[in-house]
């Protein structure tokens, strides 16, 4: 049985905490609000785990004030949930004599959990520390359904850095085609004369069989459309198109379209003379 404390109670902590709940194999000793709230020095000192789930920006004053708190964190594992910095942010904390590692859930945490979610179930979660801290950490992984990877400090914030350009910059992306897709009939289509249906409604369909695509034979593989063939009258459409009728999207457009040419000179669909004449094309506009 492991005795787990939460420093931390906003997205992932709050569902990290529903997801240890679940496990009958760790007890919940403490969950301390946020970084200002009060330390629970008895319960802080009867845990075997802590983790701290706040901001990034209040790690460092959440492990000072561990510090300062006069709670036992001897041969503590304690943990902090920030994706793009590695145990160091915490290192301040071996002078107590606890070990210090890095648990990133490879998830996204759209709102407080107010109960079980299974957000953790069957997904990845970085780990990077002290040996004994990656030991413990698959262990809670695997009490939570989820998977360890371990990481080396140098690899961390690359990692994050993947994280941010398969969910933060294609919710980006989508907002760009929700933008662009405002322009038709004031965004909403008349769906059979009874109901409208929004940009998503449409394009999830071709969304998630591009996604099934690259997770079967891979990302350059899985490159289709007019770029990756060469059709240079498409491409003169739709950036006409965009000029005239949304030119706030065509920087996203262009700078797209330059990544998709080099994917499909990878792909070998394209000659480097017809990659250099499209990117000279794109970058005319």
């Amino acid at each position: 049985m492991l005795n787990i404390s939460i420093i931390g109670f906003g997205r992932v902590g709050s569902h990290l905490y529903y997801a240890l709940k679940k496990s009958a194999k760790a007890k919940l000793r403490t969950v301390i609000k946020n970084s200002q709230s009060k330390i629970d020095v008895k319960g802080i000192s009867s845990s075997d785990v802590i983790f701290i789930c706040t901001s990034d920006k209040k790690i460092s004053a959440a492990a000072s004030k561990l510090l300062q708190s006069g709670a036992d964190l001897k041969n503590k594992i304690i943990f902090h949930t920030s994706g793009a910095k590695n145990s160091d942010a915490i290192k301040a904390l071996k002078k107590a004599g606890a070990f210090t590692g890095s648990f990133h859930p490879v998830q996204t945490f759209v709102k407080i959990a107010g109960r079980y979610s299974g957000s953790f179930e069957d997904i990845f979660v970085a780990l990077e520390g002290d040996a004994r801290s990656i030991k413990t950490g698959v262990d809670i992984t695997r009490l939570i359904s989820s998977k360890p990877i371990k990481l080396t400090k140098e690899q961390k914030v690359l990692h994050h850095i993947c994280c941010v350009l398969s969910a933060n910059y294609l919710v980006a992306l989508m907002r760009n085609t929700e933008a662009l897709f405002s322009k038709i009939k004031g965004g909403r289509i008349p769906k059979n004369g009874f109901k409208d249906i929004n940009f998503f409604d449409i394009y999830k369909p071709l969304i998630v069989q591009t996604l099934r695509n690259i997770a079967k034979i891979g990302s350059i593989s899985a490159l289709t459309g007019p770029i990756e063939r060469n059709e240079t009258e498409t491409l003169v459409l739709h950036l006409e198109a965009i000029r005239k009728k949304a030119p706030e999207i065509l920087p996203v457009y262009i700078f797209m379209g330059i990544e998709t040419v080099k994917t499909a000179l990878e792909k070998k669909s394209l000659s480097k003379p017809d990659a250099l004449n499209l990117i000279k094309l794109l970058n005319k506009y």
